[in-house]
């Protein structure tokens, strides 16, 4: 039964006999090396596109099983972060801002990294945490790491409309380029989705890289101008430091959210463009390792 359902999802090994001209069974039997890249897989995504809703769904409510206290948690945790972010690096270290508030430039930069933070470690346990469900189903494995990407990024939606809130109580005008702040969301959350499934891919056929993830994910934070802005790096080191997705993607919310300084164009098209390749490289590795990770299951 255990190669039935392997040949089943495309991976393992399956044993074809072979049959005579009686159609009976020889006592000779072909091992079949199923591809790594079975056909099909891709349009099996789209197919059971309403699984992926469903999973979806189950990870939003299962945060707002009590609406009132997940929604006030939802608001507190970065409120929080950015409050602590801001008497230590805004007021003791008189980290500089821009011209813009610093209280709220740090809570635009935290709510978003919320979206990198909460994906990226629901991925690296993706295949732990979902065990169960895809040893039972035939959904396909990246459904879990979509579907907290997909959530993380409506929690961080929420938090960076609380963003634009305390910008206008910090007396920022955002202006017409807050129509670009969607956009910006969405190459965030595809640059997240590749980090992900990265760390999903990896950590699900190597187990002990789970123990690096904290440590990594805080020194990307660092790396990121979460809590100063990107202006502090030496123009020597800007187009280097943009290779950082999330570098350009910061930035450009500051601007559409809070009337900051515009990124540098050339600056701002490096970091879409590693969030593009990062989002693409991450889904190529979680195809092509999602066979080694499943026989870990």
């Amino acid at each position: 039964m255990a190669l039935v359902w392997l040949a089943w999802h495309g991976f393992g090994l399956a044993v074809k006999p072979t049959l005579g001209q009686n159609s009976t069974m020889s006592n000779e039997s072909h091992i079949i090396i199923r591809k790594t890249h079975p056909p099909g897989r891709l349009h099996q995504l789209w197919v059971q596109r309403e699984a992926l809703l469903a999973l979806t769904y189950r990870q939003i409510r299962g945060r707002f099983a009590k609406p009132a206290i997940g929604l006030a948690w939802l608001i507190l945790q970065p409120a929080l972060q950015a409050l602590v972010f801001s008497l230590f690096f805004g007021l003791l270290v008189r980290v500089p801002s821009d011209g813009t508030p610093y209280p709220a430039m740090v809570f635009t930069g935290v709510a978003l990294w919320y979206l990198v933070q909460h994906s990226a470690a629901e991925g690296a346990n993706a295949f732990i945490s979902a065990a169960a469900l895809l040893r039972q189903t035939p959904m396909p494995r990246l459904y879990p790491v979509i579907a907290s990407t997909l959530s993380a990024t409506m929690d961080t939606s929420i938090a960076l409309l609380i963003a634009i809130l305390a910008g206008l109580l910090f007396g920022t005008q955002p202006g017409w380029p807050i129509l670009t702040a969607p956009l910006f969301v969405f190459i965030a959350m595809i640059a997240s989705f590749g980090l992900s499934a990265i760390l999903a891919a990896l950590c699900g056929v190597w187990r002990d890289v789970r123990q690096l993830v904290p440590l990594g994910l805080q020194m990307l934070m660092f790396a990121s101008p979460v809590i100063y802005p990107a202006s502090l790096i030496p123009s020597a080191w800007q187009s280097l430091y943009a290779l950082n997705p999330f570098s350009g993607i910061i930035t450009a919310l500051r601007w559409s959210l809070l009337g900051a300084p515009a990124p540098d164009p050339l600056h701002l098209a490096i970091s879409l463009t590693s969030a593009l390749v990062l989002g693409a490289s991450g889904f190529w590795l979680f195809l092509t390792l999602e066979g080694r990770a499943a026989d870990e299951l």
